[in-house]
């Protein structure tokens, strides 16, 4: 038998000692760049009110989304007048609940914890197509007579007043959603809809132009500006 041997674990030791040495000063100076790098882009990033927004919890983005709602809702309710006693229908209120339920709703669906698994986009794809047809079938709700008899003649003039005042309303409403939208899929596109439905609403509470022809085209096309046209925007020109 020799002394020598040609066994696997044959300098093992030597082996594990290098593994066991500390890293070379390059790799420690490598790492204390990456890190002081990326703290410095966290804490510019965190100074900009899209960083703020995003880094505050679920909860809390939530809250300032409602807030937000509430005080706009608030201040246009009061702000102009409602539409006639005679125009405040079953149907008129039912609407109303109607833009505010799925406003709610496309609120919760942007602000989605990142940890819960991502929603189906078959699901934003729904809240949209339902979005828009609600604006549409609000349109197709009778109105009183005596309502119709007094407006008759105004309802062609006023659409691109409506549809000028329903967008302007809705920008305000797309912004925040994506300013707290942390990545969502097809965030975008649920954000479109709920300016839509915010435009929709405003138009509805204080418009008192009646007609179908008059709400397709001053008031549905607003959600539907929206939801095809920044729809169309996102899908050619992803956001970062």
């Amino acid at each position: 038998m020799t002394s020598g041997s040609n066994g696997p674990y044959d300098g093992l030791d030597e082996r594990l000692r290098e593994l066991d040495a500390p890293a070379a000063p390059q790799t420690d100076e490598l790492m204390d760049r990456m890190f002081s790098d990326m703290k410095a882009r966290c804490d510019k990033n965190d100074r900009t009110i899209t960083g703020f927004l995003r880094s505050r919890s679920t909860m809390a983005r939530r809250l300032i989304v409602l807030t937000v709602f509430s005080v706009l809702a608030i201040a246009g309710w009061f702000a102009f007048p409602l539409v006639g006693d005679q125009a405040r229908t079953a149907q008129w209120t039912a609407s109303l609940v109607t833009f505010c339920v799925l406003l709610v709703l496309a609120m919760f669906m942007v602000t989605r914890p990142v940890h819960l698994p991502a929603l189906p986009r078959w699901q934003s794809l729904c809240l949209a197509c339902i979005a828009v047809g609600a604006t549409v079938l609000a349109a197709f709700w009778p109105h009183p007579a005596a309502q119709a008899a007094t407006h008759d003649h105004t309802g062609g003039v006023m659409v691109g007043a409506c549809m000028g005042v329903g967008l302007l309303l809705g920008v305000p409403v797309y912004a925040l959603l994506r300013l707290v939208d942390r990545g969502n899929a097809l965030g975008s596109l649920v954000a479109a809809a709920a300016a839509g439905l915010a435009g929709n609403f405003v138009l509805k509470a204080h418009c008192s132009v009646p007609g179908t022809s008059h709400e397709l085209l001053g008031h549905a096309s607003v959600a539907l500006v929206f939801v095809l046209g920044l729809g169309l925007v996102h899908r050619w020109i992803p956001s970062k």
